[in-house]
């Protein structure tokens, strides 16, 4: 992350009006499974930077990077990025023996309708329709591993504000699709990685499940807090019937802490 705040920073300074920048560090704690549909989770307890950016082209949070493209009236075109984690397959039952998972980063426009508010409003509601390309990388190699696309549905608010600390709330629910490419990546089984109660799989594009995040923040000059649960839901997806799907659903959730040594608006 630090190339990120040296080009925030830099960016910053270019003349581009911004109207916050935060930097600190905290620790972040999450319980979340290997891949979608695995039986087995990691648990992650580790130091984090903390970044908060905004300014009229760029958004950049704890969770989320939004690039602002164009917007007519309440319909806007945003970039929107994604990223999941690296799985050795040597702590995965259902995977021993085939290849690791590298991390995937995923990267494209999200094209949103604005019922509430704008990107940057405190309180918004808006459906949208995203498209990322995604690439895996073990940071010696990177690969094309295909496209996810889907309807999703946004919904933020504070609940409280008080003078120097705020308490707010998000919900969002994604339908999922995804290419062929893709859902191999995670779930495709070749002969030779076959066995007897490892059969081969490939599987076909199309729906690949749907998910539900709920979020909760406390925001204040000096400090952050924040938690998310998330539930994701594989039945009647095209990857279903992968013998690595042990199961038809997941909960993840997280937890984290920062502490903000550096504070400054407009910028």
């Amino acid at each position: 992350m630090s190339w990120l705040v040296i080009l925030l920073c830099l960016y910053s300074s270019s003349g581009v009006a911004a109207s916050k920048l935060e930097i600190g560090g905290g620790a972040f704690m999450a319980d979340i499974p290997h891949y979608l549909g695995s039986d087995q989770s990691e648990q992650y307890i580790m130091p984090v930077p903390y970044i908060r950016y905004q300014s009229d082209e760029l958004d950049v949070d704890r969770n989320s990077f939004t690039g602002y493209l164009w917007h007519y009236n309440n319909v806007h075109l945003d970039i929107s990025a994604g990223v999941s984690l690296a799985v050795d397959s040597e702590d995965n039952k259902a995977r021993e023996g085939m290849d690791d998972l590298d991390w995937v980063f995923e990267l494209g426009p999200s094209l949103n309708y604005y019922f509430l508010g704008d990107p940057q409003a405190s309180q918004q509601l808006y459906i949208g329709l995203f498209t990322r390309k995604a690439m895996a990388t073990d940071f010696g190699s990177v690969t094309n591993v295909g496209w996810r696309y889907g309807p999703s549905i946004y919904f933020e608010r504070p609940l409280l504000i008080k003078a120097g600390y705020e308490v707010t709330t998000s919900v969002r629910a994604n339908a999922n699709f995804a290419d062929d490419r893709y859902l191999d990546y995670y779930y495709g089984i070749s002969e030779l990685d076959s066995q007897a109660e490892r059969a081969q799989f490939n599987s076909q594009s199309g729906y690949s499940g749907a998910d539900l995040s709920i979020g909760l923040n406390f925001d204040s000059k000096k400090y952050w807090v924040g938690g998310f649960i998330k539930y994701d839901h594989l039945a009647q997806s095209k990857q279903q019937r992968s013998p690595l799907v042990k199961q038809d659903s997941n909960i993840s959730f997280g937890f984290g802490v920062a502490w903000k040594f550096y504070n400054k608006e407009g910028i």
